[in-house]
């Protein structure tokens, strides 16, 4: 990709990265995530449980697992490109 097409990815990214979390709030939980995506809300735990995890990077907030909604979505824009 030339740098002006890597600009412009990067400033659609961020547009989308700020309209969901704006939509979706900061943090998504796995029912969130299978309402978003369609994968099962056990599929996004488990795959949290790997070691190494796989998917997006998650964390415990208190006693819930979460996910950054940036993170997720830049993680879908990446399998969307190595599928491509």
């Amino acid at each position: 990709m030339d740098k002006i097409a890597e600009a412009v990815a990067a400033a659609v990214q961020a547009e989308h990265e700020k309209a969901a979390r704006a939509t979706l709030g900061e943090y998504l939980s796995a029912k969130q995530l299978e309402q978003l995506t369609g994968t099962k809300e056990s599929t996004w735990r488990y795959w949290a449980s790997l070691d190494p995890p796989q998917g997006p990077p998650s964390f415990r907030l208190g006693r819930r697992r979460v996910w950054l909604t940036s993170d997720v979505l830049r993680w879908i824009a990446e399998q969307r490109q190595a599928s491509a």
